[in-house]
């Protein structure tokens, strides 16, 4: 599907238009393959098998030292060494009609059982997707995180070549910045 946002003169839509599955464990170079098959991913959803990682790991790795902007801002939060538990996660990245809208409208949208996804997981799909397909997921904008600094929500974007951690995604509607969520149940 094509990008379907204000910035271009039409409301809502979606990015992605179909599901994918991914073991960001041995794409990334975390660790072996899986040894069972990983559930289908539904339309407009990431399936990730991930690994425990940190966002300064992922920053710090061979695929991150090629595909991540030399950032070291982030490296004084708690958020950024942060590791979720291992297993597969179903996210949305980006969640569908969620651009042009203000953070707390993002989440407000957001069926029971999703929430905003941590920046990790979202950077791990990013990262895959793009090894896997040559591919930007977000087609050149932004998707807000849960992480936040005292400057504002962080978020996540392609910029020249590299994924990008930014601070300044403030309480704002924008149509190229969109919400990204985890299932949790």
């Amino acid at each position: 599907m094509k990008v379907r946002s204000p910035r271009d003169g039409r409301k809502g839509g979606s990015i992605m238009s179909s599901g994918f599955t991914y073991d960001a464990v041995n794409i990334l170079g975390f660790g072996e393959a899986a040894t069972q098959a990983l559930p289908q991913a539904a339309e407009d959803e990431v399936v990730l098998r991930y690994g425990g990682w940190s966002l300064q790991e992922l920053r710090d790795s061979a695929i991150g030292q090629r595909l991540m902007h030399r950032q070291d801002w982030y490296d004084t939060y708690p958020w950024s060494t942060e590791k979720l538990p291992s297993g597969v996660y179903r996210l949305r990245v980006p969640v569908p009609e969620s651009s042009g809208k203000t953070f707390a409208d993002q989440k407000r949208m957001l069926p029971n059982g999703e929430q905003i996804a941590p920046i990790v997981l979202v950077a791990s799909g990013l990262l895959v997707h793009y090894l896997q397909t040559g591919e930007d997921l977000l087609k050149k904008d932004w998707t807000r995180c849960r992480e936040q600094t005292a400057d504002g929500r962080v978020g996540l974007g392609w910029h020249c070549g590299r994924l990008d951690v930014n601070n300044d995604w403030d309480d704002y509607r924008d149509g190229s910045l969109w919400a990204s969520s985890v299932r949790t149940s």
